[in-house]
């Protein structure tokens, strides 16, 4: 505001109330959803991955009434590893991972490595983790989840490697959570301080 003196605070109309119990009727958290329904995956493939994961995340998606995106690292889309080319709703520069309920890394090893020197595919990563979704990905997207800044130690049940279609089943029956806020209060500095204050 500019102001070089603060004005003296205005009277509280009432003390706050401190005295009452937790509500578990009115808790976010704990009357969450129980299933994926009606919200939104976005699935990062590239070049060359796998046709079979992403054929199944998007089966799976579809089976449970919720929607999906593929973002690719080129406008048109990708060419899969069977030759498929599957189109992109999103480049990855205009796709980033907050458009999204949770996430699919579905990389080739070239892809990956491509992604990982791109600011907006380590953003698209770094920001789903930060925001405590969840986060499918297979084996060849390794680098990229590094580069992005997370770590082998600050991998967590949050994080599901995607091998065949059953872990797409098992990888959607979880995103039902929505999100894993225990990764908030490990990682978040203000929840660290909060909890340290108790």
């Amino acid at each position: 505001l500019g102001l070089p003196k603060m004005p003296p605070p205005a009277p509280a109309a009432m003390q706050p109330r401190t005295d009452l119990p937790p509500s578990p009727a009115l808790s976010i958290v704990a009357r969450g959803p129980d299933s994926f329904a009606g919200r939104k995956l976005g699935i990062l493939t590239s070049d060359g991955a796998s046709a079979k994961l992403v054929k199944a995340l998007v089966d799976e998606v579809k089976s449970i009434g919720a929607v999906y995106e593929i973002i690719t690292p080129k406008t048109a889309g990708a060419t899969l590893d069977d030759g498929t080319m599957v189109e992109a709703k999103q480049k990855i520069d205009g796709g980033p991972s907050v458009l999204y309920d949770a996430v699919a890394l579905v990389l080739s090893a070239e892809g990956a490595a491509m992604l990982s020197k791109d600011k907006p595919a380590k953003d698209f990563v770094s920001d789903a983790y930060a925001h405590c979704k969840f986060i499918g990905y297979t084996a060849d997207a390794l680098p990229l989840i590094q580069r992005a800044g997370v770590l082998p130690e600050d991998m967590d049940e949050g994080l599901i490697e995607l091998t065949d279609s059953s872990s797409a089943t098992k990888f959607l029956e979880i995103c039902a959570q929505l999100r894993l806020w225990d990764r908030e209060l490990k990682n978040d500095l203000d929840a660290k301080g909060f909890l340290a204050a108790q």
